[in-house]
């Protein structure tokens, strides 16, 4: 049995894994009817589990409840995925207003309304609402909140472009559903059980992992013939703060100066001048900005890589956008219950707006023009401040605080800042070498790495709680978020552990530096939004944290098992990282399956197969490989652990960056 369950379970992560990446050539529907819908892959995961069962008996797990409870959780969310994919039905229904559609032989539907809630001030959409007629009741249903009929769950799927009919999701599994929630549940208190059970394996590596705490700290620019015309600094300044309709949110005119310069550059300045006096300068002479600013728009396209001529093509885009004006909607009207937000001199405005307020949208900015070209300063503040109190008189109670504002104008600054993390980055990297070669100045390099530590967890805690005050949601929606949530539980994790764990001290910056690298890089998707309706639930953020903390875990063994080839006491260093092993694995647990809970509560199917969710099975399974030691005795000769340790990381950095940026799907906003 046991040589049966080391060829199937390789064999269903390879055929898991190939399955994405012909979903990326062929297609999902490919893939679900040719792979994951096939009788053959259903059959693999069907004799593994009655073969792994088997086994189970066969060693007497039964023996050790927490460790067989874990075991069975997994067998029975297995039984509920099989009932699921025999019983449950999927289906859509298309309704129009007031017209009754037929969900079953006995159950008509009629939508009775329908509406799109916006952010407020904004036509951002945050939630999209139907309320349904079945006879007996109304049903209202909305992003992350289902209607239930019957036992027919009803979600959101789309809407006519008229707003008077929407197409709902409908799904029936009333058994498998329940199965496996009741395996979830069972995993939760086998996860339980085993981190608290004194007969596991975990005690026995916590006292090893202690034991070498002692040990451990002992080894341990453009030229111009002429000067270009600038606003003032000042001006320019002021003309920061004014509120703008930008990427669907309201928010200082300076976050769309330094998006935009940062985009063309790759910085928040050039040539000594600041984002918001390069932004401002070009909208009043626009003619010898953009000669200035030429090598960034017009280079010799024959030099240029495929990866190049993209961003190239990125920048003028961007630069389109700022001509056509829709960087600079700064006048709010509210009409009704809608606010709109127009451009300097916009024409065809809205007949519901007065002759005073039109004149004002379409005349202001170009006497605030003539006031700085002509040098009148005090002219210049005097229209700023009116354009102010235009937007305070018209929707004053959706405009963000003055305290807000100058929270975003501070971050800002703080963003645009790339040394912290260049710096942060060479001084981990020459601790780690200090660590590694040589045991002279341990008191020095013990005082700066707890420097290091408190500087990088002041830095990203400002970073994460200002993006979580004006985002207005945790900070874990898109790639760079996560980064910097990663880092920041790293430096958390260390601190925390630093009396049991001296080594993890020395590694953890360097990681933390790293994680705020690939967030810096990221550029453009590091911008604050508004989060997508689907994305508006609490189980978001805990999903994403508790896959993130385990990521960190992870990035932490790889360091260690690095660390380990040169260690003196191999064995010490090896239990430090089999004891790391075990939160990893049963957070990266706890986070798929909060997954799997949140996609049940907004499309109605707890799992779809999507390259994220695929390849985060995969690194589960590859990661609870080495915990089975007793079964396999390659992981008791330590340096195998380490190496497989090492390579196993591959499946992270695939499930990370290699769905993102190359597979797709929907979670590659991630």
């Amino acid at each position: 049995m046991k040589r049966i369950l080391l060829f199937l379970y390789p064999l269903i992560i390879v055929c898991i894994a190939a399955a994405t990446i012909i979903e990326k050539n062929l297609g999902t529907e490919f893939v679900g009817q040719h792979i994951y819908g096939a009788w053959w892959f259903t059959a693999l995961w069907a004799v593994m589990t009655v073969v792994g069962f088997a086994y189970m008996m066969q060693q007497k797990l039964y023996k050790r409840l927490a460790v067989m409870l874990l075991h069975m959780a997994f067998v029975v969310i297995l039984i509920g995925a099989l009932v699921t994919h025999l019983t449950a039905r999927r289906d859509t229904i298309h309704l129009r207003m007031n017209v009754p559609g037929q969900l079953t032989s006995s159950t008509m539907l009629t939508l009775k309304s329908f509406r799109i809630v916006n952010y407020p001030g904004t036509d951002a959409p945050l939630d999209y609402q139907s309320v349904i007629d079945c006879g007996a009741k109304e049903v209202t249903v909305s992003m992350n909140h289902i209607g239930n009929i019957n036992g027919y769950r009803l979600f959101q799927s789309s809407y006519d472009s008229d707003g008077e009919g929407v197409t709902l999701g409908v799904s029936y599994d009333p058994y498998g559903i329940a199965i496996t929630y009741c395996g979830y549940l069972l995993l939760l208190i086998g996860i339980i059980a085993t981190l608290f059970s004194r007969g596991t394996q975990m005690r026995a590596l916590y006292r090893k992992s202690i034991a070498c705490v002692a040990l451990l700290l002992v080894t341990m620019s453009v030229s111009a013939e002429e000067p270009l015309p600038v606003v003032d600094r000042d001006i320019a300044q002021r003309m920061g703060t004014i509120q703008v309709l930008y990427n669907n949110r309201i928010c200082p005119m300076n976050t769309v100066a330094t998006d935009f310069v940062t985009k063309l550059t790759g910085r928040a300045s050039w040539n000594g001048y600041t984002a918001d006096q390069v932004f401002t300068s070009w909208m009043i002479y626009y003619m010898p900005w953009e000669a200035a600013m030429k090598p960034y728009l017009h280079p010799d396209k024959q030099s240029l890589s495929v990866k190049e001529k993209k961003k190239l093509a990125e920048r003028q885009a961007v630069v389109e956008m700022f001509y056509s004006g829709e960087f600079i909607k700064m006048f709010p009207y509210r009409i009704g219950h809608d606010v709109n937000w127009y451009m300097p001199g916009a024409h065809a405005l809205p007949r519901e707006i007065p002759v005073k307020e039109q004149f004002f949208i379409k005349q202001s900015m170009d006497f605030l023009t003539e006031a700085i070209v002509t040098g009148q300063h005090d002219r210049a503040v005097e229209i700023i401040a009116k354009i102010k109190l235009f937007q305070r008189e018209m929707v004053g109670d959706v405009l963000p605080s003055s305290g807000k504002t100058r929270s975003e104008l501070f971050y800002n600054s703080l963003r645009a800042q790339k040394w912290p993390i260049m710096l942060s980055l060479t001084l981990s990297l020459l601790l780690c070498m200090a660590i590694l070669f040589t045991t002279k100045l341990r008191r020095s390099v013990n005082i700066a790495l707890w420097t290091l530590h408190v500087a990088l967890l002041i830095y990203l805690t400002l970073q994460l709680a200002l993006r979580w005050w004006l985002s207005g949601h945790v900070p874990v929606s898109n790639g760079p978020e996560t980064m910097l949530f990663m880092a920041w539980v790293v430096l958390l994790f260390s601190v925390m552990l630093h009396r049991q764990f001296a080594i993890i001290m020395g590694f953890a910056p360097l990681i933390a530096s790293f994680c705020m690298l690939v967030a810096m890089m990221c550029g453009s998707s590091a911008h604050l939004t508004p989060l997508l309706p689907v994305l508006q639930s609490p189980l978001l953020s805990i999903h994403v944290m508790t896959v993130m903390c385990a990521y960190a875990i992870f990035a932490l063994q790889v360091l260690l098992g690095v660390y380990a080839f040169w260690a003196r006491d191999l064995e010490r260093i090896t239990a430090l990282s089999q004891l790391l092993l075990y939160p990893a694995v049963f957070l990266l647990t706890i986070g798929i399956f909060l997954g799997a809970v949140w996609a049940n509560v907004s499309w109605g199917n707890y799992w779809s197969w999507d390259p994220k969710e695929s390849w985060a099975l995969i690194t589960l399974m590859v990661y609870a490989v080495p915990m089975h030691k007793a079964s396999l005795p390659l992981f008791r000769n330590d340096k195998y652990y380490h190496i497989y340790i090492v390579g196993a990381f591959l499946a992270v950095l695939i499930t990370y960056f290699g769905v993102n940026y190359l597979l797709g799907g929907m979670h590659s906003y991630a």
